[in-house]
């Protein structure tokens, strides 16, 4: 039973009323006001680290992950292959949704879920070669040379290993150009064979110096088998392209050794200097004719995520194999099944194999995409240039091609002897410096195989113009700083 209103109970219990403030009487004539305490402030706390800096990362080679956006037709008729009832939506343009009925055509049963073999060894290899025949003023391609993988990464070490000699005396030696990305020496590595790091000359806008590079052959004999002879154009990260006449040098090298030449050309299309246009290592090697055009072995690179497209997220690239022997296809065949190319990546590779066609939307679309590219990089390269070319301390080779530029600074030696007292490489001392100080986050020269005392550091040109254009007014105000400080 529930208890009574205002007696003790379960559910009734009565609550006494809250406690008021104290009654105080009103001050009469010869009273004393009440005492009230003064509002005292907080105290203050002691000084503590400042919050970090908000990074901006400014020497990725990553497209979309710098700030650029997808190319909207790749993505529309790669959502309307994955869900087919949008091929009957007016969301999309008509011309999206035709060349997505035409990739689905080509696919097992209509479906890009499947392992689609023949779409994958004959269908994309045969739009390849053709797209190599363009690009290369008409030498010819055999689609049976085109070797598709999931991404240049995960080949490349396979590669490699195919020149191995794992019963050898002396392990294989690998040519690698310092600097260059850190892939070759890792990669070489992997295959078990070991990198014999060439350098570019710098005074030559980071040229392949030849002579040099046959002295480090027959030096490197005395303690490995040099078989493989890597080149990077265009460049990264130094940002050069490679002329005509070092590349004829470059060819001939490895005629006389004989080397497997190694052409990583997954920048081609970052190519944006007119009077340093991209030429491939195989149109070079075919216009110097016979007998260097039979004979020298040849494996080139493309890769979607350093193409155009900039789809790093899809895994998705081919290898091209000039004069290569008939008896090693067949583990070239076994790389592109293991692993498998991814489908979706595999439709956008094939995709960007579009040649130009008057009157075609996706074709417009994608040249449209290319040149603007282009013309980003140049732009940036040129500010870049101007930027750092009135700081003291700070010069830079001219750019050509390639995602970033690489820009040498100078570290006065109190700062390298301080960097060395904490265990540090001066330049990984300087960027961490420059992090903690204004945010930017750089890649130190050492990352790319120089020596730390070389003080250079890896810039994007990928930036949008704001960022590139934030990122070097806090560099040149910094490293004002920095020589201020250490001098």
């Amino acid at each position: 039973m529930a208890a009574a209103e205002g007696t003790p109970g379960t559910l009734g219990t009565a609550v006494p009323p809250p406690p008021g403030p104290p009654s105080v009487p009103p001050p009469g004539p010869l009273s004393v006001p009440p005492s009230v305490p003064p509002s005292v402030p907080p105290p203050v706390p002691p000084p503590g680290p400042l919050p970090p800096v908000p990074p901006l990362e400014c020497s990725g080679d990553d497209a979309q992950a710098m700030g650029r956006d997808p190319l909207p037709v790749l993505r529309q008729i790669l959502a309307a292959c994955a869900f087919p009832e949008l091929l009957e939506s007016p969301a999309l343009p008509e011309a999206a949704r035709s060349r997505a009925r035409s990739v689905l055509r080509e696919m097992d049963a209509g479906n890009i879920g499947g392992y689609n073999h023949e779409h994958r060894s004959h269908g994309v290899p045969a739009r390849v070669s053709r797209f190599l025949e363009f690009r290369d003023g008409g030498v010819p391609c055999d689609p049976r040379d085109i070797v598709l993988c999931s991404g240049t990464t995960t080949v490349i070490p396979f590669v490699l290993s195919l020149v191995v000699c794992p019963g050898s005396a002396l392990p294989t030696g690998v040519l690698v150009p310092v600097p260059g990305p850190p892939l070759c020496a890792a990669a070489a590595g992997l295959a078990g064979a070991v990198p014999v790091p060439y350098p570019l000359d710098e005074s030559r806008g980071w040229a392949v110096d030849v002579a040099a590079l046959r002295r480090e052959v027959r030096e490197a004999r005395s303690r490995c088998h040099p078989r493989v002879l890597w080149v990077v154009n265009p460049g990264d990260p130094t940002g050069h392209v490679l002329s005509r006449p070092d590349m004829e040098s470059i060819v001939r090298l490895a005629a006389e050794e004989p080397l497997l030449l190694l052409a990583d050309e997954v920048h081609q299309e970052r190519a944006f200097s007119p009077e340093r246009p991209f030429l491939s290592f195989k149109r070079v090697l075919a216009e110097l004719g016979a007998p260097l055009a039979t004979s020298v072995q040849l494996v080139s690179f493309y890769s979607l995520s350093k193409s155009a497209a900039g789809e790093s997220g899809f895994r998705a690239g081919f290898l091209e194999l000039v004069n290569v022997d008939e008896g090693v296809r067949q583990p070239f065949q076994l790389a592109q099944s293991i692993p498998r190319p991814c489908v979706p990546g595999r439709i956008l590779l094939d995709l960007l194999m579009e040649l130009p066609e008057e009157g075609d939307p996706v074709r417009r679309a994608l040249e449209e995409h290319r040149r603007d590219l282009c013309r980003d990089l140049a732009a940036n390269a040129r500010r870049l240039q101007e930027e750092l070319g009135r700081a003291p301390g700070i010069r830079c080779q001219p750019l050509a091609g390639g995602p970033r530029a690489f820009p040498r600074i100078r570290i006065p030696p109190r700062a390298r002897s301080q960097a060395r007292a904490l265990g540090l490489e001066p330049d990984v001392f300087f960027c961490r410096r420059l992090q903690e100080a204004t945010g930017l986050v750089v890649a130190p020269g050492s990352h790319f195989g120089m020596g730390g005392d070389s003080g250079h550091l890896g810039l994007s040109l990928l930036l949008p113009a704001p960022a590139l254009e934030r990122a070097l007014l806090l560099l040149r105000r910094f490293h004002a700083q920095f020589l201020r400080e250490f001098s």
